[in-house]
């Protein structure tokens, strides 16, 4: 089937596919986020033990060097994007690695029909200022979906801009963030600005964490 790659819809996968596709990927670092490689450090972060791997979902996992680095710790790790370019990268990469990551190319939106209540942690990094912003609070309903009874979501949200931006990445606002989840059901444990940002994005984003009530 021939795909219509001149979209701007970023509703559409094939705007998605089109960007990976001549390489303008400006939103992916080459390497894990250094801020979520220093939370899954941290005692309030879920831990893997003997008996239970905690099963991670990352909507708009890109490349999934975030997902790498949660399977290498022992996290069940399901990575999601809209487009299959980036997942052939992250499975080959997985494989090289010798690591087992689930990975679905699909629509998140529609990712609550088959994966209910399956997570323990959704990690949320430029998926939501990726996506329409008049759809951000169908976005949280469907990411608290996801989510197991005392499961988190993990988001470092980016960008804090100033200027509102009239592209991917949109421009997010900390107290919208509060709103939408907050609407979803979820209640805000950390609200913090990490130390260990990148440094093309220090200062332009912000990590907030939410937990589905029992």
């Amino acid at each position: 089937m021939q795909c219509d790659y001149g979209t701007t819809d970023v509703s559409s996968p094939h705007y998605w596919s089109e960007r990976y596709q001549r390489g303008d990927t400006p939103w992916d670092l080459g390497n894990p986020t250094p801020a979520f490689a220093a939370l899954v450090e941290r005692l309030d972060f879920p831990k893997p033990t003997a008996q239970y791997r905690p099963h991670v979902v990352i909507p708009g996992c890109g490349y999934g060097h975030d997902a790498l680095l949660l399977a290498q710790r022992g996290y069940a790790v399901t990575a999601v994007d809209f487009a299959p370019e980036p997942l052939e990268v992250l499975k080959q990469n997985a494989h090289l690695l010798g690591i087992e990551v689930q990975t679905l190319c699909m629509d998140v939106f529609a990712l609550p029909t088959h994966r209910p209540a399956a997570f323990d942690v959704a990690l949320e990094y430029t998926c939501y200022c990726a996506i329409n912003p008049t759809r951000r609070q169908e976005y949280a309903h469907a990411v608290s979906a996801l989510l197991k009874p005392n499961g988190i979501v993990a988001g470092l949200f980016f960008p804090l801009d100033e200027i509102e931006r009239t592209q991917p990445p949109y421009t997010v606002r900390i107290d919208e963030i509060r709103t939408h989840f907050e609407t979803a059901g979820l209640v805000l444990i950390a609200n913090e600005v990490p130390l260990e940002s990148h440094p093309a994005r220090a200062g332009r984003e912000q990590l907030l964490m939410f937990r589905k009530p029992l």
